[in-house]
C-alpha cells in the first residue's frame, strides 16, 4: 500500500514538473534572450544562456530614441489596471453581496443581465463604444478605457463575488445584528472579511484583463498620453526597418513584473481566503 502511494506520488510529482516546464520555459526563455544580442538570439546554433551578457535591451526599452521610451506607457498601464481594479472590487463586493445575501424583485432579472453582458464584449460592442466615447469626449483617453475595461469586469465579478456571499453562514450576520451592529458594520467587518479571497481573486482578475489588454486600446487610444504599454510594444513589432529583437524581449520582460510583484504581494491572503472557505464548507 505504501508502495503503491509512493509511486503515486513520484508520478504526479513528476506530471507537476512537466507541466510547470511547458509552463515557465517560454518565460524563462525570454527572460534570457532579453540579455543576448540579436545575432545570438539567431544565430544558426541556439543558446540557452547568453555568451556575453549586455543590458542594451533594457536601455533601449527606457530610451526615448530608438528606444520606446516605456515609462509614460507604463504610468497610463498602471493607472488604468489599478483604478479598474479598484472600482471592480468595489461594485463585486457591493454588487455581490446584495445579490448572494438579499432578495429583492427582479433578481433574477439582473443575474440574467450580468450574464448576457459577458456575451457582448470585444469586436462586437467597440463600435458603439466609440461612438458613445467620442459623444462623452473621453475618446483617447485614460478614462474611457476604465469605463470600458468596467464593462468587462464588473458583470462576472458581481456574479463570482455573490457566490463567495452565499457560501457564508446566515447566523453570523444575525448574531452581529442581535449585538447592536448595523447592517453597514456588519458588512464591512464580518461579512466582508470571510469573502477576502474571492475579493483578491477579482483584484488579480481586474488588473490582468485591463494591463493585459490590446484590442480596446488600440481602438480608442491613439497618442501617447494615453497609450498603454502593451499597444507601445505591438508598435515596435509592426515597425518598418531593422528591429531590435533583444529590446522587445526587455520589453517583454518589464510588462511582467507588476503582474508578478502584485501577485506576490497579495497571494498570502489569497490563500487564507480559499483555505478558510475550505474550513467553512
Amino acid at each position: 500500500m505504501k508502495k503503491n502511494k509512493f509511486f503515486s506520488n513520484l508520478l504526479l510529482a513528476f506530471g507537476l514538473i512537466v507541466l510547470m516546464f511547458f509552463v515557465l520555459f517560454p518565460f524563462v526563455w525570454l527572460i534570457l534572450c532579453s540579455f543576448k544580442t540579436d545575432n545570438e538570439i539567431f544565430s544558426v546554433v541556439p543558446t540557452l544562456f547568453p555568451k556575453n551578457p549586455t543590458v542594451s535591451g533594457y536601455l533601449y526599452a527606457f530610451s526615448p530614441s530608438p528606444g520606446p521610451d516605456l515609462l509614460p506607457y507604463l504610468k497610463n498601464s498602471l493607472f488604468v489596471a489599478i483604478i479598474t481594479a479598484c472600482l471592480t472590487t468595489f461594485f463585486a463586493a457591493t454588487g455581490g453581496y446584495a445579490i448572494g445575501r438579499r432578495n429583492f424583485p427582479g433578481m433574477q432579472t439582473v443575474v440574467i443581465f450580468l450574464m448576457l453582458a459577458q456575451m457582448f464584449q470585444g469586436p462586437v460592442i467597440m463600435v458603439p463604444w466609440y461612438r458613445m466615447a467620442g459623444q462623452l469626449k473621453i475618446l483617447n483617453t485614460l478614462q474611457g478605457l476604465i469605463l470600458i475595461y468596467l464593462t468587462s469586469t464588473i458583470p462576472i465579478s458581481v456574479w463570482l463575488m455573490s457566490g463567495f456571499f452565499k457560501g457564508i453562514p446566515y447566523e453570523l450576520e444575525e448574531a452581529a445584528q442581535i449585538d447592536g451592529c448595523s447592517r453597514v458594520r456588519t458588512f464591512w467587518q464580518v461579512i466582508l472579511p470571510l469573502a477576502k479571497g474571492g475579493l483578491v481573486s477579482i483584484v488579480i482578475y481586474a488588473f490582468i484583463l485591463s494591463w493585459n489588454d490590446y484590442q480596446y486600446a488600440l481602438f480608442l487610444t491613439n497618442s501617447k498620453s494615453a497609450m498603454t504599454v502593451q499597444l507601445a510594444i505591438g508598435q515596435l513589432m509592426g515597425s518598418i526597418g531593422v528591429i531590435n529583437w533583444s529590446g522587445i524581449m526587455a520589453c517583454g520582460v518589464i510588462v511582467t513584473i507588476p503582474v508578478i510583484l502584485l501577485f506576490s504581494f497579495i497571494q498570502r491572503y489569497l490563500i487564507e481566503g480559499l483555505t478558510a472557505g475550505a474550513v467553512k464548507g
